[in-house]
């Protein structure tokens, strides 16, 4: 069923994704990511800082409220998956925020709960990327990959 709905989910998450967002999307990859990270810090105006950041437990905690109001999928049925909790030794453990691991739609969910924070760092800095000019406004990139590898702390 999660197959299913990722078929008719997926085109309308590549609709809406950031043009910079790498990580579990169809022909982009990792190599991807690194030519555009090449790109933005290879030329005259690149920015004097780099953060790299880690989404601790993204999967782990989406917020079923901001998903069900947010992903356009029939609400029954993501509500039952994203309550439906986990099993380990027999134990039921319910689900009260997160998506469901290791489900098939979990990468799409997360990909569109992360999508516009492109949109609002070009809108905060419109004088970022390629129009970026130097000394004028400060210039910001944004290159999103992600690839459900855990952190160590």
């Amino acid at each position: 069923m999660q197959a299913l709905s990722l078929q008719a989910l997926d085109p309308i998450a590549e609709t809406q994704a950031d043009p910079n967002s790498y990580g579990f999307r169809k022909e982009r990859c990792c190599a991807d990511a690194m030519v555009q990270c090449h790109t933005v810090l290879s030329n005259r105006t690149t920015p004097q800082w780099i953060l790299e950041g880690d989404i601790k437990s993204c999967f782990d905690r989406s917020s079923h409220p901001w998903l069900l109001s947010h992903i356009p999928m029939e609400k029954t049925i993501l509500k039952k998956w994203l309550q439906a909790g986990y099993m380990d030794k027999s134990v039921l453990y319910p689900t009260e925020d997160g998506t469901p691991q290791g489900g098939i739609i979990s990468p799409v969910l997360a990909n569109m709960a992360l999508d516009g924070l492109e949109r609002i760092l070009r809108k905060k800095y419109p004088n970022s990327g390629a129009r970026a000019t130097k000394g004028k406004n400060k210039q910001v990139n944004l290159v999103r990959y992600a690839d459900g590898t855990p952190v160590q702390a």
